[in-house]
């Protein structure tokens, strides 16, 4: 998915100035953010403002990432057929794509191995 890689490739940015972005707190309240607004496309859910970043500015940015990966994913995954939660978890838990530095998704986000894992973590 390309709206992964771009994804990857702004947080790369961000940690360039702000090495927290790949704390475990922030990873998880990313996580959280694309569980709800890409996989699931939780009805009604907006993105926060606060990710656990140490400045407003680094909040900012990761939020900025986190609109536009959620903006161009939802139209590419249609248009390639992703129609299912689970469908939308594998296509974003795919460690075949990396940043152009070589992140994986997982260095942002951890992993939550299974959409069912996912699901228990971030659905409640």
């Amino acid at each position: 998915m390309k709206a992964l890689k771009n994804l990857l490739n702004d947080l790369s940015a961000v940690g360039d100035d702000h090495s927290e972005v790949e704390d475990t707190d922030v990873r998880e309240q990313m996580y959280a953010a694309v569980f709800h607004g890409f996989i699931e496309q939780t009805p009604g859910f907006e993105l926060p403002g606060f990710f656990g970043m140490f400045e407003d500015e680094g909040n900012e940015r990761v939020k900025a990432a986190l609109a536009r990966f959620v903006a161009d994913a939802i139209p590419e995954a249609k248009k390639l057929g992703f129609s299912s939660p689970s469908q939308r978890f594998a296509a974003f838990e795919n460690g075949s794509i990396t940043s152009d530095s070589g992140q994986p998704f997982d260095d942002f986000f951890g992993s939550a191995s299974t959409y069912e894992g996912a699901k228990a973590a971030f659905a409640g």
